[in-house]
């Protein structure tokens, strides 16, 4: 079920003709999370933070969606600093409201993958953003569970760089990158590149 939170017609009637064939979708108000209900692990929430006078507000009825519930933020205008925060309170995505559909089809199932989703000017504005610390082992520990390969194409994804730009770094075809990214998310044990980021830049 994908429950649409919103208070937006607009914005309601959007998600209810543009994916109601593909998905469950069912719209919410801010009290819907007030009682017990029983939510699946396959439920997601589009939250609408526009609807919201801060962020602050945004945080707090964040934290009243049950944990098993995976939660996509609704943006009017992304912001880069903005989304950082939002993904860092433990949002899986966060897209603008004219995010094309396609796309967000893209977002919903990466998501239900239990993955984050992040547009590649975000997901490199975090990666740039990390906090770095002193703790050299554990990513050296990582980097030495992979090949040569797979080393040079983890230290790349840290720094931001997406598929494309790695190959043609590297000069190897785009289907290669996308095979070493999926060996070092399996033998890292992530799921994610920011996950890979983290780890690298420790």
């Amino acid at each position: 079920m994908i429950y649409v939170c919103s208070k937006s017609q607009n914005i309601n009637n959007y998600w209810k003709n543009e994916f109601g064939d593909n998905y469950s979708i069912e719209l919410i108000d801010e009290s819907y999370f007030d009682f017990e209900k029983d939510f699946k692990n396959e439920d997601l929430v589009i939250l609408d933070l526009e609807q919201f006078s801060s962020v602050e507000e945004q945080i707090a009825f964040h934290g009243l969606i049950p944990k098993s519930i995976k939660v996509i933020a609704l943006v009017k205008e992304p912001k880069l600093a903005h989304g950082a925060y939002i993904i860092k309170k433990g949002f899986k995505s966060y897209i603008g409201i004219k995010t094309n559909k396609l796309i967000v089809d893209q977002v919903i199932k990466t998501v239900l993958e239990g993955n984050v989703w992040l547009y590649p000017e975000l997901m490199n504005y975090i990666i740039k953003h990390i906090n770095i610390n002193s703790d050299e082992n554990r990513s050296s520990e990582a980097l030495n569970k992979l090949s040569s390969k797979e080393q040079a194409v983890a230290n790349l994804v840290s720094e931001g760089l997406s598929n494309k730009e790695i190959a043609q770094k590297l000069d190897v075809q785009l289907v290669t990158i996308k095979k070493h990214i999926s060996s070092i998310f399996a033998k890292l044990n992530i799921k994610d590149r920011v996950a890979l980021a983290i780890l690298i830049n420790k």
